[in-house]
């Protein structure tokens, strides 16, 4: 093979080469964090432990919440919030479901510092009925944590004497290869 040729071949797999990488980078996109909190919505994985009605710790809550509607509080319309969670003992029997629902604001949200207080009533499905006008309280706190507090008299102190804590994250959202 002469020089010219060698030359010749190069040039091609070079050619080749650059098209495509030029391929490969045109269709290469990058992710973007649907979690992150904005002006209109909060959403993310509820992850907590409640205590039996002696205070002693008995059950692992774990599900998702979307809190939308979150910007327009100043002007008054009220948050929708979406919650849906399984609730087991820590010895793993007695696995059901809840939900929550239906939350209407009642007065404007507190601000203190890092924390908003949203307080209203919500629907909570208990055993397969729907409790309504459920007094709850929704904290957010420095934009990376929630709570949920249900008045433990109207739910017959089904989730203790805790809140419930979340988090703004969704592991399937931020890596989809592990869900």
């Amino acid at each position: 093979m002469d020089i010219g040729s060698k030359y010749f071949l190069f040039a091609i797999l070079l050619t080749g080469l650059l098209l495509s990488y030029a391929t490969i980078s045109f269709y290469t996109a990058e992710a973007i964090d649907t979690n992150k909190p904005n002006s209109s919505s909060l959403k993310g994985a509820i992850s907590s432990i409640q205590n039996d009605e002696k205070g002693n710790p008995a059950w692992i809550v774990a599900g998702v919440y979307k809190l939308s509607n979150y910007g327009d509080m100043a002007k008054k319309e009220s948050p929708m919030l979406n919650a849906t969670f399984y609730m087991i003992k820590l010895d793993g029997t007695s696995p059901h479901t809840h939900t929550i629902s239906n939350f209407k604001m009642i007065g404007s949200p507190k601000i203190t510092g890092d924390t908003t207080t949203i307080n209203g009533t919500s629907t909570i499905t208990m055993k397969g009925k729907d409790v309504t006008d459920v007094p709850t309280s929704i904290k957010i706190l420095d934009k990376s944590v929630i709570s949920f507090w249900l008045d433990p008299s109207k739910v017959m102190n089904h989730f203790g004497n805790t809140v419930i804590y979340g988090t703004h994250h969704l592991i399937c959202v931020e890596k989809t290869g592990l869900c």
